[in-house]
């Protein structure tokens, strides 16, 4: 993993990243999955959240090594997770809905050989000029 992969933030940038990411912490490890696993709610990620928070505030630029590190962290995680989910999809979607048209033989790009045809050529059709008048 190349380190010129990770872009480098300005101060703002980092307020962000740190506001963004006490939330996401609070949020999900403190709300969120507490909630739908019944659990009782937790205090550690509202106090971690809050800490990551303040530290945005007060010294964003102090987060510039924990913003490297997460954004590492993501593109290792992008090296496998993009795999598995394209995986899916097409094995989920693609492929049933291709072998379900084979089955009922349709063919939408008109790819059979066709011994008749004297050519395969679709003429277009022009569009007419008012077509240009109000193109959006």
């Amino acid at each position: 993993m190349a380190d010129d992969a990770i872009p480098e933030l300005d101060r703002r940038g980092l307020r962000n990243f740190g506001l963004q990411l006490g939330g996401l912490i609070a949020g999900v490890f403190g709300l969120l999955l507490p909630l739908l696993w019944g659990l009782r709610i937790p205090l550690w990620p509202w106090v971690l959240g809050g800490v990551i928070v303040a530290w945005a505030l007060v010294l964003p630029r102090g987060l510039r090594l924990v913003h490297r590190y997460w954004m590492k962290l993501a593109l290792l995680l992008q090296r496998f997770v993009s795999p598995i989910i394209l995986a899916a999809i097409f094995y989920l979607v693609f492929l049933p809905a291709g072998a379900i048209m084979r089955v009922f033989g349709s063919d939408p790009m008109a790819r059979r050989w066709d011994k008749a045809a004297s050519s395969y050529r679709i003429a277009s059709v022009p569009a007419p000029p008012e077509h240009m008048k109000r193109p959006f």
